[in-house]
């Protein structure tokens, strides 16, 4: 994929996506999380927040938030490493002591929990692995930004873009959760994956074969794995547009 210059950038509590090539800004775009959480139903969020209180919702987000961009990072370094799985986590935790992704909380009075319950999470996909890491062939993305200005544009990372040893091409993406899900309760995250399956193939050339939804949870010692296919992703696609035209009818952009 071409070289850009990109820069986060937030106007009006929204963010934005400024995409920059030879010191020209050639395009500046909301990000997908941005689209999907203004054109959302929020009435089950408020709810909730009204029945755990205001303060509990807040410690509850910012854990669930900050251990996940912690685990995020942990699965980009370990995936680095190589050896068998014992070796591997060792250079792991050699590699998380001095990376100041992982250590970005530590000044933060719960930034100990926050790195605790990241490696927490990380352990549910480490020790089934058969089931995860050992599935990928090859990574030929992670952490990767993502721009299309089809049906008026948008941008993003995505967690990561693999060959799996069956030889499809998959999307995958990670979350943390305090309970397990239901599919029908996880209908962003597909159409999450379904901005990134246009917009990949819009700078690559390459059509996804599929995504898996990783999610860890409170819970249970085994993680979920959400499968979606090639036809998924289009269908899903097409709703992600259709809420990308909420977004400019709603915010003019």
């Amino acid at each position: 994929m071409n070289n850009y210059e990109i820069n986060r950038v937030h106007e009006d509590g929204l963010r934005f996506y400024q995409v920059t090539e030879d010191n020209k800004v050639i395009a500046k775009l909301p990000s997908v999380t941005t689209i999907l959480g203004n054109t959302k139903d929020m009435s089950g969020l408020e709810k909730w927040k009204k029945r755990v209180g205001e303060a509990e919702a807040k410690r509850i987000s910012e854990l669930s938030m900050n251990r996940g961009t912690i685990m995020h990072r942990l699965i980009e370094l370990y995936k680095s490493t190589s050896g068998d799985a014992s070796e591997r986590l060792i250079i792991l935790k050699d590699l998380a002591k001095d990376d100041d992704e992982c250590n970005q909380f530590s000044d933060e009075e719960n930034g100990p929990l926050y790195l605790a319950e990241a490696w927490k999470f990380f352990y549910k996909f480490y020790f089934n692995s058969s089931d995860y890491f050992d599935r990928v062939k090859t990574v030929l993305e992670a952490e990767t930004f993502l721009w299309t200005i089809k049906a008026g544009g948008w941008a993003g990372t995505v967690d990561n873009i693999s060959e799996m040893t069956d030889g499809l091409i998959k999307i995958i993406d990670y979350k943390n959760s305090r309970r397990p899900k239901r599919e029908d309760w996880i209908q962003d995250y597909f159409i999450q994956t379904g901005a990134y399956f246009v917009a990949y193939w819009d700078m690559t050339g390459i059509k996804a074969d599929g995504a898996e939804i990783w999610i860890a949870n409170e819970e249970d010692n085994i993680p979920q794995c959400f499968t979606l296919t090639q036809s998924d992703l289009e269908f899903y696609s097409k709703e992600f547009m259709r809420r990308r035209k909420m977004f400019k009818e709603l915010k003019g952009i």
